[in-house]
C-alpha cells in the first residue's frame, strides 16, 4: 500500500480533471429500475452489464448480467484507501490508471456478448461512478450504453419491496409428489411453454442434506446469500413482463419447505404456497431411484463422493432416523459403488416416511414415468384449467 501511495505522491497533480469534467459532452439516458422491463428484458435483446467488482457481482447481482468490473477487488480497495487517506482528486486519477488499459478488453469483451444492436444496461452500486466510466468508455467504442439510476441498489429495493406485499399480486399450481416423481425435471421442462418459478435452481440447491451436490457435480457456481436467492426468484417472476407491476396471471412452482439449503423463502410465496391449488406427481419405485441416482451421482457416480462425505458428516443424525443396522447398510452399499441400492434405501427407509403426501386433495395426479408423455398430459390440462378465483392485481 506504501507504493501505491508513494507513485501517486509522485504522479499526481493539480490539473487532474473531476467526475463532472470527465463526463461532459457525454449525456447518457438514466432508467428507473422499473423501465427496464419495457426496455424488452430480454437476455437475448439486452445486454446487462455489472461494472463493479468481481467479488461484488459473485455475492450477488442482477440475473441475466455479465460483470465487466470498472475496477478490480484490488484496484478497489486501492482506490478506497487513497480518497480515505489522501483525497478525492487524487482517487480519480488512480481509478482512471485502472479502468483506462482495459479499453481493448472491454471491446472484445462487448464483441464476445454481441453487444451491437442490443439495449446496453449498465450498473454499479448506486449507479455512480464506475457505471458511469463504463458508459464513457463503451460510448467511445461506437455504443449508446444507458444507465440504471440508483444502480445495484434500487434492484434490491425492488426485489425487497416485491416480498414485502402482503398478497401476492398472482396465482401459483403447485407441483407435488414425493421424492423421485420428477417435479424438477417437470418443472425445467415446462418452463418452455409455461410461467415457472424454479427456487431449487434460484438456491442452487436441491432442499435437502445431499442438496448442493447436484449442483456441484455439474459445476454450477454456489448462490452465495440470502439476497442472491430473492434475487433469482425474482427474476423467475418477471421473466418476460413487458411492464413491471402487469405480472402473468399463473406460476407453476414445486412444493418447498421453508428452508431450501442454507436460504429461507419469503413468507409472500411459502403462505401462498401452503393453500395454493396443486397437481400430484407418482412414479414407481425404480424410476424414482434411477432419478435420485442420476441427479446426486452422476451419469458416472462422480457423485459419489460428495454423498459419502454427507452422510458421514451427519451419521449421528441418520441413524437416529433410519437406524444402526440401515445406516451400515447404506454406508457399505456407498464404499462398494452401489449407488442404486443406496438411494431406493433411503427413499423407503427415510424420506417417504419423513416427506409425506400434501393433505391437499389435488386437481389432477399425474403418473410420470416418462417425460415427454408427462409434459403433454400437463399442457393439455393448463389449456383445459380455469381457476375458480381471480385475484386482485396490487
Amino acid at each position: 500500500m506504501e507504493n501505491i501511495f508513494d507513485f501517486v505522491r509522485n504522479a499526481v497533480d493539480s490539473n487532474v480533471p473531476t467526475l463532472k469534467e470527465i463526463f461532459a459532452g457525454y449525456n447518457w439516458e438514466r432508467v428507473d429500475i422499473k423501465d427496464i422491463f419495457s426496455l424488452n428484458y430480454k437476455s437475448t435483446d439486452t445486454l446487462i452489464i455489472d461494472a463493479r467488482s468481481e467479488k461484488e457481482f459473485g455475492e450477488s447481482t442482477i440475473p441475466n448480467a455479465v460483470n465487466f468490473p470498472v475496477l478490480s477487488n484490488y484496484e478497489r480497495h486501492n482506490v478506497g484507501q487513497i480518497y480515505k487517506n489522501y483525497s478525492q482528486s487524487a482517487a480519480v486519477w488512480l481509478a482512471m490508471q485502472y479502468a483506462d488499459p482495459k479499453i481493448h478488453t472491454l471491446k472484445n469483451f462487448l464483441s464476445d456478448n454481441n453487444a451491437r444492436g442490443k439495449i446496453i444496461i449498465l450498473y454499479c452500486w448506486r449507479g455512480g461512478g464506475r457505471s458511469s466510466y463504463l458508459a464513457k468508455m463503451i460510448s467511445d467504442l461506437g455504443y449508446k450504453p444507458v444507465i440504471i439510476s440508483g444502480g445495484f441498489k434500487s434492484y434490491r429495493r425492488l426485489v425487497n419491496s416485491f416480498f414485502s406485499r402482503s398478497i401476492l399480486p398472482f396465482e401459483l399450481l403447485e407441483i407435488a409428489g414425493l421424492t423421485g416423481t420428477g417435479k424438477s425435471e417437470l418443472l425445467r421442462a415446462a418452463n418452455d411453454f409455461t410461467n415457472v418459478i424454479d427456487l431449487e435452481n434460484a438456491a442452487k440447491h436441491y432442499s435437502s442434506l445431499f442438496g448442493a451436490i447436484p449442483y456441484l457435480i455439474r459445476n454450477y457456481d454456489p448462490v452465495h446469500s440470502q439476497s442472491a436467492f430473492e434475487n433469482n426468484v425474482f427474476s423467475h417472476i418477471v421473466k418476460g413482463i413487458s411492464n413491471y407491476g402487469t405480472f402473468h396471471r399463473r406460476y407453476l412452482i414445486e412444493s418447498e419447505s421453508r428452508k431450501i439449503g442454507n436460504f429461507i423463502l419469503p413468507d409472500l410465496i411459502y403462505n401462498d404456497l401452503q393453500e395454493c391449488p396443486c397437481l400430484t406427481l407418482t412414479s414407481g419405485l425404480d424410476t424414482r431411484v434411477k432419478r435420485i441416482e442420476k441427479d446426486y451421482f452422476g451419469s458416472d457416480n462422480e457423485g459419489i463422493e460428495l454423498v459419502l462425505k454427507t452422510f458421514t458428516k451427519f451419521e449421528n443424525y441418520f441413524r437416529a432416523k433410519i437406524s444402526n443396522s440401515v445406516y451400515n447398510n447404506c454406508l457399505t452399499a456407498l464404499n462398494r459403488g452401489d449407488s442404486y441400492y443406496f438411494c431406493e434405501t433411503l427413499i423407503k427407509k427415510y424420506y417417504d416416511l419423513r416427506y409425506k403426501q400434501k393433505k391437499k386433495t389435488p386437481l389432477l395426479v399425474i403418473e410420470h414415468e416418462n417425460l415427454r408423455d408427462t409434459v403433454n398430459v400437463l399442457k393439455d390440462f393448463l389449456n383445459k384449467y380455469q381457476n375458480d378465483y381471480h385475484r386482485t392485481r396490487l
